[in-house]
C-alpha cells in the first residue's frame, strides 16, 4: 500500500474519480447521505489517499479555516475496515496537518459514534452534540501540532 498527499491541483482525474467514488460508495450509499460531495473545500483541501495497486482504500482531506485547520471525509473502504488501516490514515492525517499547517489547532465536527476514536489522538470535545449532514456530531479540538 502507498500514502499520498496532494493538493487538489497535484491530482490527476483518476485519482479524483476513485477519491470521489470511495467517498460516494460510504457517504451515499452505506450512509444514505443525501450531503452535498463533492463541494467547494476540495478545492482547497489537501488529500490524503492510501492505495492498495489501482484502489483507493482509505482517505481523508484537511484545510484552514481562518486561523484554525480542519479535516473530514474519513474515510476507509468497506473490505479494509478493521484491518488496522485507521491508524496509520490518522499518523498519516496528523503529520500533514503538523507539516502544512504547524502550530494551528485543528478543530473537527466528529460523527457522534465515533468519538471516542478522535479522542484516543487528543481530541476533546467541546459543545454540545448536533445533527449534520443528518448524523449526530460533536465539535471536537486538538492543540496545534
Amino acid at each position: 500500500m502507498q500514502w499520498f498527499n496532494k493538493t487538489f491541483d497535484e491530482l490527476t482525474g483518476v485519482e479524483q474519480f476513485k477519491i470521489y467514488q470511495l467517498r460516494a460508495l460510504v457517504f451515499n450509499g452505506e450512509q444514505e447521505s443525501s450531503y452535498p460531495d463533492p463541494d467547494e473545500n476540495d478545492l482547497v483541501a489537501h488529500h490524503l489517499f492510501c492505495c492498495d495497486g489501482p484502489q483507493v482504500v482509505a482517505y481523508a482531506r484537511y484545510f484552514e479555516v481562518g486561523k484554525q485547520v480542519t479535516f473530514g471525509r474519513v474515510v476507509i473502504r468497506k473490505n479494509y475496515r478493521g484491518t488496522g488501516l485507521s491508524k496509520p490514515l490518522m499518523d498519516q492525517l496528523l503529520s500533514g496537518i503538523q507539516h502544512d499547517f504547524p502550530g494551528r489547532e485543528i478543530v473537527i465536527h466528529a460523527q457522534y459514534y465515533i468519538r471516542g476514536y478522535y479522542a484516543r489522538y487528543g481530541f476533546h470535545p467541546t459543545g454540545d452534540p448536533f445533527i449534520e449532514a443528518e448524523r449526530k456530531h460533536i465539535t471536537m479540538t486538538h492543540p496545534g501540532l
